[in-house]
């Protein structure tokens, strides 16, 4: 049941209320708990691995006022910087990942479906609104990414809903002090989002009325600027002519001046994406691409360039570690005739010279590098597999100093405590403009191949998450009493949730996808205030951050639960 969506409503006065009565509005933590940022950051005798694979070991890094102050071998540690050190390990230096297909928080509005006809509806009821550009409308801040940031990321291209042309994917940086939306922006427009997918009840609602819907959104847009051209040269005889920025940017897009970034996986729906832009004039972007690898030559000869998702099939049937000779039962060789040629895609497209990044696929709290670490599996080169993840991404975006990690320039990286695709890494550290984002501890050897174990485990589907969990919240050093319960309801995941004296609520939002769960609550009795919860399931352990926000500001809190022996809660 991966990937179902619930949303639920109910009254919620008193969760957390204890908590923030404990540790007071974040200005106030900030006051009396939390030490102020150092002047400087030092790591010292890290491996420094660069975009384009070239390593750099013994070497002393130094972050002051935003920017790489220092990056030499053997350099001195100011003695005003804050020490980063890890006495059983090496740390490893990478530029951040960019998620060229990513997600963060957005309010975009609801189409009014009263009294529209399901053969005329309007162009907000058909998704067709490709002058609307994301960034107007993210309702994220600087404190709602920590989740991105932790697993690395540094910036995402954030994509404005589903549809058939929705608007213009905008990319942000994942600032850390950014306290509006519009502080994250980097580019407010990356090229107009399109794929098949309609309206629901509304035309064009199959695949050919798209494809004709598609047709005559160019052919109505050449018209419209044709009659532009013709009143402004003699309006005698013309109606005068409003604005149409819908038909502005078709037009745009049909004269290739904007790429399109078309969002298909099948091969037969990338092939019906050549034969539109050979017939309409657009320039596409691949955007997802799972069966990509199947039409790689034909990309590379056009020149199209592939946005990859990293996430992969999860077998249930067919081991892809075991012995090709092995036999097979009937469900594992089905399995793997579908399966193998997605796991392949990345290391084929690297093979025929086609320009690809690997995305979250829009859901960027996923652990990215599993996927990324499949395809390693399956051919793709790790030197290839960086790249995917962090310089070209950036090149595409045309942010390619956001890969570079150099003297001078903004301190925006990441830190793990060993290779970025072995098993069990982890990302300790995440700078973004200078400042940090702390992640995970370092892990020692044990550590690290329990991790590994854990991620060989079998797949966690919805319908395992059903049950009580029980666990606490840690808001500011303060440890609270929790306790979720998940049930499955009509095929959809819901639940309540409670934390100290308070009564539970009904959580809403619950996203699940492998074995990453989000969810939210609303304090009503404080505003309206959301607590936020991104978490990770493996067996019976859960364990995530969160966000709260009130009107005197935001802030952080860790959560983890774990599965109590009670019976069944379906």
């Amino acid at each position: 049941m991966r990937g179902r969506f619930s949303r639920c409503r109910a009254v919620f006065p008193a969760l957390l209320v204890p908590v923030l009565f404990l540790v007071g509005p974040p200005s106030a933590v900030a006051q009396y708990d939390e030490a102020p940022p150092p002047a400087a950051w030092a790591f010292e005798n890290v491996t420094v691995v660069h975009a384009d694979g070239e390593r750099a070991e013994g070497m002393t890094l130094v972050v002051r006022g935003g920017l790489i102050e220092t990056l030499a071998a053997g350099a001195e540690v100011p003695s005003d910087a804050r020490r980063i050190e890890w006495d059983e390990g090496v740390f490893h230096v990478y530029p951040g990942i960019i998620d060229a297909h990513g997600d963060a928080d957005l309010s975009l509005p609801t189409p009014d479906r009263d009294g529209v006809e399901s053969w005329s509806p309007t162009r907000e009821v058909q998704f067709f609104t490709p002058h609307r550009v994301t960034a107007d409308f993210l309702a994220a801040k600087g404190e709602g990414l920590a989740a991105h940031r932790r697993r690395g990321m540094v910036a995402s291209a954030v994509y404005p809903g589903r549809g058939i042309m929705p608007g213009q994917p905008s990319l942000i940086l994942h600032r850390v002090d950014a306290r509006t939306p519009r502080e994250l922006v980097l580019r407010p427009s990356i090229g107009v989002a399109m794929a098949f997918d309609g309206a629901q009840g509304a035309y064009p609602g199959t695949l050919m009325a798209q494809h004709a819907f598609i047709r005559q959104s160019v052919l109505d847009a050449r018209h419209h600027a044709t009659r532009a051209e013709a009143f402004r040269s003699d309006p005698r005889g013309l109606p005068m002519a409003t604005v149409d920025a819908d038909m502005e940017w078709v037009q745009r897009m049909a004269a290739g001046d904007v790429p399109v970034l078309f969002r298909v996986d099948g091969a037969e729906d990338i092939r019906r994406v050549f034969a539109l832009s050979d017939e309409l004039g657009f320039s596409p972007v691949i955007v997802g691409g799972a069966g990509a690898g199947e039409v790689a030559e034909e990309l590379r000869e056009r020149g199209v360039p592939v946005l990859l998702s990293a996430r992969m099939p999860e077998p249930s049937d067919w081991d892809p570690e075991a012995d090709e000779d092995e036999e097979l039962s009937p469900a594992a060789f089905r399995e793997r005739q579908r399966m193998e040629p997605i796991f392949r895609t990345p290391a084929l497209l690297a093979e025929h010279g086609v320009p690809f990044a690997f995305t979250s696929g829009g859901q960027g709290a996923v652990d990215l590098l599993a996927g990324v670490r499949r395809a390693i599996e399956f051919g793709l080169e790790p030197a290839d597999a960086l790249r995917a993840l962090t310089a070209w991404p950036a090149e595409y975006l045309e942010v390619p100093q956001l890969a570079r990690i150099e003297e001078g320039m903004a301190a925006t990286f990441m830190v793990t405590d060993r290779p970025l695709f072995d098993e069990g890494v982890s990302v300790n550290w995440t700078f973004v403009n200078g400042l940090a984002e702390k992640g995970s501890d370092p892990r020692t050897a044990a550590e690290a191949a329990e991790a590994a174990e854990d991620a060989d485990a079998e797949p966690v589907d919805a319908d395992a998450l059903v049950g009580r969990w029980e666990g606490s919240l840690n808001v500011q050093g303060q440890e609270m009493p929790a306790e979720l319960t998940l049930r499955m309801i009509d095929g959809e995941l819901r639940g309540t949730m409670g934390a100290g004296p308070g009564p539970s609520a009904d959580i809403e939002n619950v996203s699940f996808d492998d074995g990453a769960l989000g969810f939210s609550i609303v304090l009503p009795d404080m505003g309206g205030a959301r607590a936020s919860f991104n978490g990770n399931v493996v067996g019976d352990r859960m364990t995530g951050t969160g966000s709260i926000n009130i009107p005197e500001g935001s802030f952080n809190f860790t959560f983890e639960f774990r599965r109590t022996p009670a019976g069944d809660d379906r």
